[in-house]
């Protein structure tokens, strides 16, 4: 999974969808495959707008809320420094 691109849509009622799988993701999953090198793309259903940044730091605080053994603390940690590394090589480097 590692520099793959999930592209997920965020819905109204704040499900996840793995349009490429066509399915439904948990926080816990999206921060998991963030956290093994996956590379996310989220964006507001209502909207269009990339909200990707706000989305990725909730599931790795919802994670960060069930991590009580070391490897889903590690995980957490991992997904922490690919956010900053999404972010600091986004292509315009700003959000809306």
């Amino acid at each position: 999974m590692a520099g793959k691109t999930i592209q997920v849509r965020k819905y109204g009622n704040r499900k996840l969808y793995d349009e490429e799988h066509a399915t439904y993701v948990s926080m816990l999953d999206l921060s998991d495959l963030v956290a093994d090198g996956a590379r996310a793309e989220v964006t507001c259903d209502l909207t269009g707008r990339d909200i990707t940044l706000e989305t990725l730091a909730r599931a790795l605080y919802e994670r960060s809320k069930v991590a009580d053994a070391k490897t889903d603390r590690e995980t957490v940690v991992r997904g922490l420094v690919r956010i900053i590394e999404q972010i600091s090589t986004s292509d315009n480097g700003s959000r809306e």
